[in-house]
């Protein structure tokens, strides 16, 4: 997989991107430059890891040895989490970009963010929350957006390499200003039309930007695309197993002319094999390999009826045969 890349400076959903809503509206002038299309864009959203993988992201506050300053998940949507109200994760609030090149953090609080390549993103889903002890209460019900992510190039151990990252991201409801904090919060109604929103243009940006292919993996596909041709005087290499078979052109090519031809007869140059009554007149270069004997002539109905006709022999001694019929 693909590593981050870490920022110190946070992107402009104005400067930086282009709108989804202006780029669908024109025709751009190329694909290839200009800036990259803002899918979606969210400044409040609640960043929630496990307190063993949060380093690896980067973008999260030190935790400081005096324990003074409090990492672990916010009301009101720590009152969904177990162990004491998620006491085993920490939390960032973060500014979110769903960018047509990457998918992008940042962190005003500790000045650090990560540009992340879709192809390292290797799932996300909606996550249903509820109050732990009123389950029932729908105001406190809302949606998280759950991502396992990859990264690789960042130094770790193999084993830890493999361990992919759990990030769940809230979209919460920003406290005005004049708002003592100390005032009871309330989870943001429009959280399931954020969330799902977020997680849809995750998606969308997703599918622009498929999995790169393994080194080997196409030799392999190659390997294993086989076309049927017929045996003659080629060089193609043969199918084990398979008598008389050989490997296609996987450009498309004819397979090796037939034993006896000096080419292929197609509509463009039947004319140059045969008359205008279907007789065999040959190549203009000629034709590798004898014919036999008969070969391009039409024989009369006597001359059949010689030799016998449907499978019965002339002779006294032959046994009679009900003459097939089509």
């Amino acid at each position: 997989m693909l590593p981050p890349t870490v920022i110190r400076t946070c992107p402009s959903a104005d400067n930086d991107f282009q709108p989804l809503s202006e780029y669908q509206a024109q025709t751009p002038d190329t694909f290839f430059d200009g800036k990259p299309v803002l899918y979606y864009h969210d400044e409040n959203v609640k960043a929630w890891v496990s307190a063993e993988q949060y380093e690896r992201l980067y973008f999260f506050t030190k935790a400081s040895g005096d324990g003074s300053a409090s990492l672990n998940p916010t009301p009101p949507e720590c009152y969904a989490l177990e162990n004491n109200w998620g006491k085993h994760l920490h939390e960032e609030k973060v500014e979110v970009f769903v960018a047509s090149s990457k998918f992008i953090l940042f962190s005003h609080s500790s000045g650090t963010g990560i540009e992340i390549p879709y192809p390292a993103i290797t799932l996300h889903a909606l996550k249903n929350f509820r109050h732990v002890e009123k389950p029932d209460e729908a105001a406190s019900k809302f949606i998280g957006v759950y991502m396992q992510l990859e990264f690789s190039g960042s130094g770790e151990d193999d084993d830890e390499g493999f361990d992919p990252i759990e990030l769940t991201l809230i979209p919460y409801k920003a406290l005005p200003k004049e708002q003592p904090p100390t005032e009871a919060v309330t989870v943001d109604p429009l959280n399931s039309e954020r969330a799902t929103a977020l997680f849809n243009q995750v998606s969308a940006c997703s599918n622009l930007h498929p999995d790169p292919h393994e080194e080997g993996e196409e030799e392999d596909e190659d390997d294993d695309f086989d076309r049927i041709v017929f045996e003659g005087n080629s060089e193609s290499e043969a199918v084990e197993g398979l008598p008389g078979v050989f490997r296609g052109d996987l450009n498309g090519g004819l397979p090796p002319p037939m034993p006896g031809s000096s080419g292929w007869i197609t509509a463009e140059n039947v004319n140059q094999y045969f008359d205008e009554d279907g007789n065999w007149i040959g190549g203009e270069d000629g034709v590798s390999g004898e014919l036999g004997d008969g070969a391009g002539r039409v024989r009369g109905r006597d001359e059949v009826e010689e030799d016998g006709a449907n499978g019965v022999e002339n002779g006294e001694d032959t046994d009679s045969k009900r003459p097939r019929t089509e």
